[in-house]
């Protein structure tokens, strides 16, 4: 951190009347003065031993950069997961501290914000990731706000472009059906029938451990999910849930589970022994790009047009609520935190539901 001097002192030196010295400290060359040396080598000690501690320099001083840093490091690598922090990681480094790292944190206004977003979209970023920056920025200057380096968050007055809705590709029941039929009696049954039945996330249903099930009462208690490095972070949400399983998946996962005893019993000593689900011939966890290609292997087997993975998620949604199944159902089950995000993913759903449902308050009055 201190590039020169003894005992902290730095490089001090005489300077008009008075005394100045430097010292570079987090890989800035920082400049002090004062009367008297002992003064000036006192506020570089002050300074160094802050910057040891993790003090975050004065607010005046404070740039939105420095503080950007300090609140991807002790904020928000303890609240969210590991993919998420790298994506806010990735806005801050490549879409916010560009344009706006080197301005005074305080002295921060809405219209440089907003200038931001204007420059993002100019440059040619998709409406989304610059609301996605907007959404980083507007989280950080909340921490600010709760530290007191700011009055307020300017970001919150700050208008990002209109993202513009996203029509998901979903496959009919038929389609469904005849997936399923492709992929009957191979490793790969349970995993798209799961997919189907619950909408769980490819992360989800790869971090899945036998442990979690509990076959006998039809239930799933969905603890973890299994990163594209290979590590297992908590869920979404960062608590687990549980949900209820049907008849077609509890056979299912009891077929796949005796197949699994077949290859682990084959592999003896060689067996991983993860507990997993879904995992390799030897127990290990599933790549996420293994997955997406043999994804696209089977689903060119079956003579069906080709989806995402995610996509399998938007058609449990969507055949629950064309079904009739409450929203709030729908929501808890895929693990949104608010059923807004449920209805307005959705949207393309209800104007049928409403439909349905002025039909059958029509049967009731006998119209």
């Amino acid at each position: 951190m201190l590039k020169r001097g003894a005992n902290h002192g730095g490089t001090v030196y005489k300077r008009g009347t008075g005394y100045e010295g430097q010292v570079t400290i987090a890989g800035q060359r920082r400049t002090f003065s004062g009367k008297t040396k002992t003064e000036v080598r006192e506020k570089i000690r002050s300074a160094v031993s802050q910057a040891e501690r993790g003090v975050l320099p004065p607010k005046e001083k404070l740039t939105v950069a420095v503080f950007l840093a300090r609140w991807l490091e002790d904020v928000v690598e303890g609240e969210v997961g590991q993919r998420t922090a790298e994506t806010y990681a990735y806005h801050v480094r490549c879409h916010i501290v560009p344009h706006l790292g080197a301005s005074k944190l305080h002295t921060l206004r809405t219209v440089d914000v907003q200038r931001l977003y204007r420059t993002l979209s100019n440059s040619g970023l998709a409406p989304k990731t610059v609301k996605n920056v907007h959404g980083v920025l507007r989280k950080a200057l909340n921490q600010a706000l709760k530290w007191q380096l700011v009055p307020l968050n300017v970001a919150l007055a700050a208008t990002p472009p209109r993202a513009e809705r996203r029509e998901y590709t979903t496959y009919s029941a038929t389609q469904i059906r005849q997936l399923w039929s492709s992929v009957a009696g191979t490793r790969w049954e349970a995993f798209l029938i799961l997919a189907i039945k619950t909408g769980l996330r490819q992360g989800e249903l790869l971090g899945l451990k036998w442990a979690d099930l509990d076959l006998d009462a039809g239930g799933l208690q969905l603890r973890r999910q299994l990163q594209r490095d290979k590590t297992f972070q908590p869920t979404k949400g960062r608590r687990s849930r549980r949900l209820d399983l049907g008849t077609m998946e509890i056979v299912a996962l009891r077929e796949h589970r005796a197949r699994q005893e077949d290859r682990r019993h084959g592999w003896g000593d060689e067996w991983a022994g993860e507990d997993l689900v879904f995992c390799t011939d030897k127990g290990r966890p599933l790549g996420w790009r293994d997955v997406a290609r043999d994804f696209k292997i089977l689903l060119n087997k079956a003579g069906l047009p080709e989806i995402r993975f995610h996509d399998m998620r938007h058609t449990n949604a969507t055949l629950l609520l064309e079904q009739g199944i409450h929203p709030k159902v729908v929501q808890e089950r895929l693990g949104h935190g608010d059923i807004s995000v449920t209805l307005d993913t959705y949207s393309h759903v209800t104007p049928t539901m409403g439909k349905e449902a002025a039909r059958k308050l029509d049967d009731l009055f006998g119209a």
